[in-house]
């Protein structure tokens, strides 16, 4: 034992039982009780005066509250937890402890050596577990971790279909934009033959490449620790890897920069965005059929915690899914600011080669392509113009060069498309 006593705040509160306690642990060589404590508030307050070595802590106080009074201390360097369970532990308490900081835990029924090893080994940082009764806890922890394995999956389809109303909201603003749009030059929706809530599915397409290309970025560390443990459990590469580390540039140390982790990540995030940009340029429709809702879908698991049902190279951190889900709802409505300040305040660049634009054209799914016009009859001059769309009886044309929307019907018009709109000298 050491020449110091260990010094123990017990909270407990049980009074009776604490009484007991404390009677039997005066009786250990080399344990000091420097107070006992019956509550949340009193048990702060005296660690916090007092600064015990190890902290026994009554798991059943009412609500949790033991669990909050773990969570609050164990950060407190000086002082070590040990949980205090009674003789059936609770698997549900016993884990909730250690995740907050205990380092281990045991039963009020113990013999008074039991008491003076676990009260030793903790104070030196060590961790204590009861063989007999963690085996118990394990036992009756697993059912739950079958049930919370479905639980997650039902969660995940729950999100799903809670995106179904967003999609309808996001929807109906987009719809907004798209009339306030046409209508800044003086076009009716209704003369375009389109529904304006058919263009969420230009918006869905638009996330779903947004997260084909970024998305990857968040595996980036995780491909980097497997590429460092492949490199190591490879020995010509390992060889080659230690052999790296002694390189010098003058004085500078090589390694400190090649096999920094943070320049591996930067450098890799940047090969993979340089793919996923050429994988959109190249192969657009499987950016959007597949790569993009693959990558949201892995996401989205790893998020709620189905880290176990992935392939290790895709695991992430664990996010709660309430931060995800409020991250991208911030997302979402960052998006929507920035595309409602382009409609609302720039209004439509419509030029001689078409609709410039930064989010709008693409978001919306609007089109100004530039044509020519002829008269079937002969009775008009040839006219170049934006189309914009049209029903059935009508084009839609934008006359870029005079700033007017023309409608022209379709039976005695023929429309051909040219590269840019020529205007007339004047």
């Amino acid at each position: 034992m050491n020449s110091r006593p260990i010094r123990v705040l017990v909270v407990d509160a049980d009074t009776g039982g604490g009484e007991a306690l404390q009677a039997q642990l005066a009786q250990a060589e080399g344990i000091e009780i420097v107070g006992v404590a019956r509550n949340r508030r009193a048990a702060v307050q005296k660690a916090e005066t007092l600064r015990p070595d190890v902290l026994l802590i009554d798991l059943m106080l009412p609500g949790y509250r033991s669990i909050d009074i773990v969570r609050h201390l164990a950060d407190t360097p000086q002082v070590h937890v040990l949980a205090l369970a009674p003789a059936d532990p609770p698997h549900d308490r016993i884990m909730l402890a250690a995740q907050a900081g205990a380092l281990g835990y045991v039963c009020r029924d113990a013999d008074l050596s039991e008491f003076e090893a676990a009260i030793e080994q903790i104070h030196h940082g060590e961790p204590w577990l009861p063989l007999n009764q963690t085996y118990e806890v394990l036992q009756d922890g697993a059912g739950e971790l079958e049930v919370s394995a479905e639980e997650r999956r039902n969660r995940l389809m729950q999100v799903v279909l809670g995106a179904i109303p967003l999609t309808g909201l996001v929807a109906a603003i987009t719809a907004y934009l798209w009339r306030q749009y046409y209508g800044a030059i003086g076009v009716r929706v209704v003369d375009l033959g389109i529904d304006p809530t058919t263009r969420m599915t230009d918006v869905l397409v638009v996330f779903l490449t947004l997260i084909g290309i970024l998305g990857p970025l968040a595996f980036v560390p995780s491909w980097v620790a497997a590429i460092s443990d492949w490199i190591g459990k490879t020995p010509r590469l390992a060889a080659v890897a230690a052999k790296a580390q002694r390189l010098r540039l003058g004085q500078l140390l090589v390694a400190r920069i090649v096999f920094n982790r943070w320049v591996a990540r930067i450098l890799l995030g940047l090969l993979v965005l340089s793919i996923t940009l050429l994988l959109n340029e190249v192969m657009p429709l499987i950016m959007v059929l597949f790569f993009g809702p693959a990558v949201g879908i892995i996401l989205l698991a790893s998020s709620l915690g189905m880290d176990d049902e992935l392939p290790e190279i895709l695991h992430l951190p664990h996010l709660a899914p309430e931060r995800v889900l409020g991250l991208l709802g911030i997302v979402i409505i960052a998006f929507l600011l920035a595309l409602g300040a382009e409609v609302l305040i720039v209004g439509p660049d419509l030029r001689v080669d078409g609709l410039h634009g930064v989010l709008a054209p693409k978001v919306l799914g609007i089109t100004a392509h530039p044509v020519m016009l002829f008269d079937l009859d002969e009775n008009e001059e040839p006219l170049g113009a934006l189309y914009l769309g049209g029903n059935a009886d009508l084009y839609v044309l934008y006359d870029p060069c005079e700033a007017v929307v023309r409608l022209v019907p379709v039976g005695s018009s023929r429309v051909e498309f040219v590269d840019q709109v020529t205007c007339p000298s004047p």
